[in-house]
């Protein structure tokens, strides 16, 4: 199993409403994209997605070929998945720390 890693950083805010203003104001980046609890900026260097949600240290991101046989790796190596949504998924390795995969 293959792990590559993205220019993707995520990060979790209590308020996106408040973060905006932080983001597009003060850090002078233009939003990308913008759903409901995420807004994702191109910061030049990474994308940032910055999302409502609970509240966890940054989260770096890696892509895989194939997110199922990922997963199955992960968790046959004492990882915990926490989150699955589309075509990636969050998880914390051994030590507790948050990790991100995405099948592009």
């Amino acid at each position: 199993m293959k792990f590559n890693g993205s220019r993707d950083i995520a990060v979790t805010v209590d308020s996106l409403e408040k973060s905006r203003v932080f983001y597009e104001t003060v850090l002078g980046f233009t939003p990308r994209k913008v759903e409901e609890g995420l807004v994702v900026y191109d910061t030049g260097s990474i994308t940032l997605y910055v999302q409502e949600l609970e509240r966890h240290p940054p989260v770096p991101s890696f892509t895989v070929e194939n997110l199922a046989k990922a997963r199955a790796h992960l968790e046959a190596n004492g990882c915990v998945v926490t989150k699955e949504w589309k075509r990636s998924l969050y998880f914390r390795d051994p030590d507790g720390n948050v990790w991100d995969i995405i099948e592009p």
